[in-house]
């Protein structure tokens, strides 16, 4: 009994002496290190190339140049105050009516209208429901803010053109659709404006 006691201890103490040198020594795998800095740059890679991609299919409109935007007469991509050209023209559009559908059920909306070519101080009016709203604006390339009743008929009356045709913008924020349209001095054109 005390011989298989001392070779109990014996073979503890081997044990110890073993777990000792595992952990002194921990278990080495080969080319371990090798691979951590071809998988970070990978990472690296792979989420500037993710950033990159989003940056130009995010930027890219189906809606093509300016004169196409103008041309189709209606935009979705279109910022308020942004001006696609940079001299005064139409791109040969001619006057037209809308209608309008914004989100709200009733009550009032925003247009906003500027001048979508460079600023020349063409002049309207803003009728509603057939009643004068604003009886002169000057357009601008910064958008002006009116508030309307929903449902209304807006209309957009020529009053004053310093050369190259009144062109314009209008943008019903709750709709998010920028309507492009030109109006000749004394010429009208109407947005029926309902709600959704």
């Amino acid at each position: 009994m005390l011989k298989r006691a001392k070779k109990d201890s014996v073979h503890d103490a081997d044990n110890q002496i073993v777990l000792d040198e595992e952990e002194q020594h921990p278990e080495v795998i080969y080319h371990e290190h090798s691979h951590r800095k071809p998988v970070f740059f990978g990472t690296i890679l792979a989420v500037l190339l993710a950033i990159g991609l989003s940056m130009i299919l995010g930027s890219y409109s189906s809606e093509g140049s300016a004169e196409e935007v103008v041309a189709n007469r209606i935009s979705k991509s279109t910022l308020a105050g942004e001006t696609p050209f940079t001299d005064e023209t139409n791109s040969g559009i001619t006057p037209r009516d809308f209608d309008v559908t914004v989100g709200d059920s009733g009550g009032d909306a925003k247009m906003l209208i500027w001048d979508f070519n460079s600023e020349d101080h063409d002049e309207v009016q803003i009728l509603v429901n057939g009643q004068p709203l604003k009886e002169k604006l000057i357009l601008a390339t910064d958008p002006a803010a009116i508030s309307i009743p929903v449902p209304s008929t807006v209309t957009v009356k020529g009053l004053k053109d310093d050369g190259g045709g009144i062109s314009y913008a209008v943008k019903f924020p709750n709709d998010k659709i920028t309507y492009y349209n030109v109006v000749s001095v004394n010429g009208g054109n109407t947005y029926t404006v309902k709600p959704l």
